[in-house]
């Protein structure tokens, strides 16, 4: 099985099976005559068979493959292989808000359907080219980093990992939903396409760690991160990113997915690394919850004007 996103890796979709007790099917939609074109996704359903986001997915992979790459074909094609996804979306039903791979970059066919589409970003770094691109003042922080004796390396110490992810849950109030047992899982599911990073200070303790995984040839995902609150101020997240960013580069992945820049203070570290500022949509279904969520996150954008 050949795949160019990471979240088609069977062992990914079977720790959200086990992790979050959710039901997942890989689907294929095609015409129903000949074979101009495809559509594969995978569909996570709960236990009432509604179709789901599961917990820390970035987005649901979806491939798009046409016989030509003549506009007027494709473009009609890639319409009518989403306008599937989107009936099909709209028979299951949707719990919540379902965020889509940028490569369903139409989403008319979800808004025909009585579907609401509301657009999110991230950024795509191509790892063998960065450095080129890469703000002056981010590379200097990794220099600072290396001046400070800070190395990194991959690990597979998973309690060095977690608890420097902790202490950037505890300082940002937030939580990266997956304990040390759960990376376990991963790591058995997934094999080497999941990877660990830590950076050690200069008595070599762990001050900072990345959570990745990939596809081979393909994307990398930049999971999760953490660094010690000591070692904030000195490069450490930087030289991390840098050193990750490298090892990918000579594993010939072609993209660095940052996994989402959508709160102010995280879109101007991550743009900061020269990546393509890239658009992906979440889809929901009417409703009138739904249309409460949007009234609350309105007035509450209106207030704090």
């Amino acid at each position: 099985m050949t795949f160019y996103d990471p979240l088609f890796h069977p062992g990914w979709i079977e720790f959200n099976k086990i992790y979050w007790g959710l039901n997942a099917e890989v689907l294929e939609f095609g015409p129903k005559k000949g074979t101009a074109w495809e559509l594969k996704t995978v569909a996570y359903t709960n236990k009432k068979g509604l179709l789901v986001n599961p917990p820390r997915n970035p987005h649901i992979p979806v491939e798009f493959l046409s016989s030509s790459d003549k506009p007027s074909s494709y473009n009609r094609r890639k319409r009518l292989a989403i306008q599937e996804l989107a009936s099909y979306y709209a028979r299951r039903k949707v719990k919540g808000g379902i965020n889509l791979s940028p490569i369903v970059n139409d989403v008319r066919p979800f808004l025909w359907s009585g579907m609401e589409a509301t657009p999110r970003f991230t950024f795509h770094i191509n790892p063998h080219c960065y450095r080129q691109y890469i703000d002056s003042r981010t590379a200097k922080k990794s220099r600072k980093a290396i001046a400070a004796g800070y190395k990194c390396d991959i690990t597979t110490d998973l309690d060095a990992v977690v608890s420097c992810l902790g202490e950037s849950e505890s300082r940002n109030d937030f939580d990266h939903q997956v304990s040390k047992e759960g990376l376990a899982i991963l790591r058995d599911k997934m094999g080497d396409n999941f990877v660990c990073f830590l950076a050690y200070d200069v008595d070599e303790k762990p001050a900072g760690a990345r959570v990745t995984f990939y596809a081979d040839g393909g994307m990398v995902m930049a999971w999760s991160a953490g660094v010690r609150t000591a070692a904030l101020k000195d490069g450490v997240n930087n030289l991390l990113g840098e050193f990750v960013l490298d090892h990918f580069s000579a594993r010939n992945c072609q993209i660095f997915d940052f996994v989402g820049a959508n709160i102010p203070p995280v879109a101007e570290m991550k743009e900061a690394w020269g990546g393509e500022l890239v658009c992906y949509y979440t889809i929901r279904q009417q409703s009138l919850r739904n249309l409460a969520r949007s009234a609350y996150f309105m007035a509450k954008n209106y207030l704090n004007k």
